[in-house]
């Protein structure tokens, strides 16, 4: 588990090493790949018996589908605000933040509501590991942006 959790991190700081050159298509090409990336990881984590494999499986597939959406929009953002850094202004921070917590908002919100779905078409234990998983790896990313930007800022 933390050597595959490690590979998805190295990858993720190789994706956003690359941020000012990636266009739509490579955007999309990256979340496909993530997602699989990703799903291997989940796929370590929780522990699911035969009867369980199927409904879960189709529930994080159909989260997945709409996390990447959010994702996008995330990119879209985080994007804006490493094109403008170093020349924001008051009131384009102030814009950021107006996006960014709605994105963040939306995020958990998605997390819950498929909380739920998973607990009752598996069980809570399932449901809890999906929480867990996705939580941790959402907050690895958080870390692994945050720590560029502030590489990005010292340079």
């Amino acid at each position: 588990m933390r050597k595959n959790l490690l590979t998805f991190v190295i990858l993720l700081s190789f994706l956003f090493t690359g941020l000012a050159q990636t266009n739509q298509d490579e955007v999309q090409l990256m979340q496909s790949l993530y997602g699989m990336e990703k799903r291997d990881i989940v796929g370590e984590f929780i522990e699911l018996n035969e009867s369980q494999e199927n409904a879960f499986w189709e529930l994080y597939d159909e989260y997945e589908m709409k996390r990447q959406e959010l994702g996008k929009e995330r990119y879209k953002l985080l994007l804006s605000y490493v094109n403008d850094y170093g020349e924001v202004k008051p009131q384009d921070a102030d814009n950021f933040m107006k996006q960014a917590i709605p994105l963040r908002i939306k995020a958990d919100k998605l997390v819950d509501n498929y909380y739920k779905k998973i607990k009752t078409r598996t069980d809570p234990i399932v449901a809890m590991q999906f929480y867990q998983i996705e939580n941790y790896l959402s907050d690895a990313i958080r870390m692994e942006l945050l720590e560029e930007i502030y590489t990005t800022k010292k340079q």
